[in-house]
């Protein structure tokens, strides 16, 4: 657990280490690996049920597999993704969208047979799962034309997983969201409650476990068209996970206290718990636990340091801190003021657990990694320390560049890296430490979600001005315009984040996702007010229904 260290250590006694001129060989008995997944083990045994139950989804999912019923294949996909318990059955649905794609041209369109709705979830389906396909036709046919509401609500949330060279798609979005809107005061009330949902937040850009125990919820409530078995597995699943995720929260409310952060720290935001729902939303499954808990304390972390900065510390001090973090020595300068010299003393010893960890692991140093990814963000923190303190208002251009570093995207990436990719070498760490696209796009989409939720508020205090107010000087705009621009620049960077994960295999699936979900968490922690600064109600009973709640249906839409 990451301690403040102590900085006068006692020197211990040099040790002659003997080393063997060469290697000693050594038989291989070329033992084949282990048949049993831990995880999902550690699930059944607390919860017999859940591998019956599990065998009887996956029987399911061989049936659909053998079937001619295409379309049927890829409901029971979408359903299980939505719901939450996809993870289980990856292998198997692979092999239902490899067939899928492979049956047809990758051209998805309904021109022929007018299903709209189909062809629209062919595309979303397979192209989120990494498939060579587009989504083409013409969206003003009459398919479109009548009260096709299912049509236009998948075509949709299809628009979504567009690349950046498919403006039609964007011409779409726009058309189905008008149509939906129209044809709301005439949906069936379950209809209704989709398309409400969709157009507050796409499904694309939510977070998967919000979406989970939300999807739950109207799937036990539409009796007539879902599966029990199913529904009755995806229960016990969240459970069990949820079961993980409190495990997880023991140790880390443990490890703040430890800290003895919070005695030092009168002036600080304690957001332990939000710091876990952003690092759970990155990556939720029960087998990346120590990258989630390493994601939470290192979010603790930076949103402690960034009160230092945004808040309490003084010019002097933060450029002093700022050269002590790029030094990244084991002792702080004893120049520094005691809550500096402790805050940096578990930011050293929390990152410096990760390296030892991926030391042993993989054989790979990677302290210089996070040193940087440190240094990088203090820098960025302590540019907009001087923009604050001398009443300067940066071109919009300089804002972005150095608010894509001090949202801690890349920070959080970076680390995560390390622990999710399944190879970590010189190349995959040279591409990482040099911001590649996806990490770029995705830190984007947090500063502008971070500035939509926190620009009344900053302006109310004082603060440096944000990305819309910034806009809004540059072109003389009302704030709805300068809102509007800073929500395609959103939309401009989605498209980045599609082709860098589903298109250009650069990285590990895992890590990809990972970008993927700190760009659906953005929106999330930030949908309805800055989930960080001043978490409301909403974002507390978010918290509270995904880790601390028993799983109770309800017949409301709070997700």
């Amino acid at each position: 657990m990451a301690m403040a260290n102590p900085c006068c250590r006692p020197s211990l006694p040099l040790c002659r280490l003997v080393r063997c001129s060469s290697a000693p060989a050594r038989r291989s008995a070329n033992y084949p690996p282990s048949s049993w997944d831990y995880d999902s083990l550690l699930l059944s045994l607390n919860n017999p049920g859940h591998d019956r139950l599990k065998a009887g989804v996956r029987e399911q999912l061989v049936r659909a597999s053998r079937g001619d019923d295409q379309i049927a294949k890829l409901r029971l996909v979408d359903t299980m993704q939505r719901l939450g318990v996809a993870y289980h059955f990856e292998t198997d649905i692979t092999g239902i969208l490899t067939s899928v794609h492979s049956s047809k041209p990758p051209r998805c369109s309904w021109d022929d047979d007018g299903d709209v709705a189909s062809a629209a979830l062919r595309f979303r389906l397979l192209r989120e799962n990494g498939f060579a396909v587009s989504l083409t036709g013409n969206y003003l046919t009459p398919a479109l034309q009548s009260d096709n509401a299912e049509g236009l609500l998948s075509l949709y949330e299809a628009s979504y997983l567009s690349f950046r060279d498919e403006e039609t798609l964007d011409e779409a979005r726009t058309f189905c969201a008008n149509g939906l809107r129209e044809l709301l005061p005439s949906m069936e009330p379950h209809l209704r409650c989709s398309v409400v949902h969709a157009l507050d937040l796409p499904l694309h850009w939510r977070s998967p476990r919000l979406e989970a125990r939300w999807f739950i919820d109207k799937y036990a409530r539409d009796a007539s068209n879902s599966d029990p078995l199913l529904l009755q597995f995806a229960m016990m699943d969240f459970e069990s996970v949820q079961t993980v995720h409190q495990q997880e929260l023991v140790r880390l409310l443990r490890w703040r206290k430890e800290t003895g952060l919070g005695e030092k720290f009168g002036f600080e935001r304690d957001r332990l718990m939000e710091c876990f729902h952003c690092a759970n939303g990155i990556v939720w499954e029960p087998n990346h636990g120590s990258c989630r808990e390493m994601l939470a304390k290192l979010t603790s972390l930076l949103v402690n340091l960034d009160d230092v900065y945004d808040v309490y510390g003084t010019l002097d001090e933060l450029i002093l801190f700022t050269d002590t973090i790029g030094r990244w020595e084991e002792c702080p300068m004893e120049i520094l003021p005691e809550y500096m010299r402790a805050l940096y003393s578990v930011m050293y010893d929390t990152s410096n657990e990760v390296a030892n960890n991926v030391l042993k692991k993989h054989g790979f140093d990677v302290r210089s990694l996070f040193q940087e990814a440190w240094h990088d963000i203090a820098k960025s923190f302590l540019v907009e320390a001087k923009w604050h303190h001398g009443n300067q208002i940066p071109a919009l251009e300089d804002y972005l560049y150095n608010g894509a570093v001090s949202c801690s995207g890349p920070l959080l990436l970076q680390h995560a890296f390390s622990m999710l990719n399944m190879e970590v070498n010189s190349k995959y760490i040279d591409l990482v430490r040099s911001y590649p696209r996806l990490i770029q796009s995705a830190a984007l989409v947090l500063r502008l979600c971070n500035d939509s939720a926190t620009h009344s508020a900053e302006l109310e205090r004082g603060d440096a001005p944000s990305s819309i107010a910034i806009h809004m000087l540059e072109n003389n705009s009302s704030e709805h315009e300068s809102r509007k621009a800073m929500k395609d620049l959103t939309n401009d960077a989605w498209k980045s984040i599609n082709e860098d994960a589903f298109k250009n295999d650069q990285f590990s699936i895992p890590f990809a996702m990972a970008c993927v979900n700190l760009a659906r968490t953005s929106h999330c922690v930030y949908q309805g007010g800055d989930g960080f600064g001043a978490p409301n109600g909403r974002k507390n009973e978010q918290i509270a229904e995904l880790f601390l709640e028993p799983l109770g249906l309800t017949n409301n839409d709070k997700w």
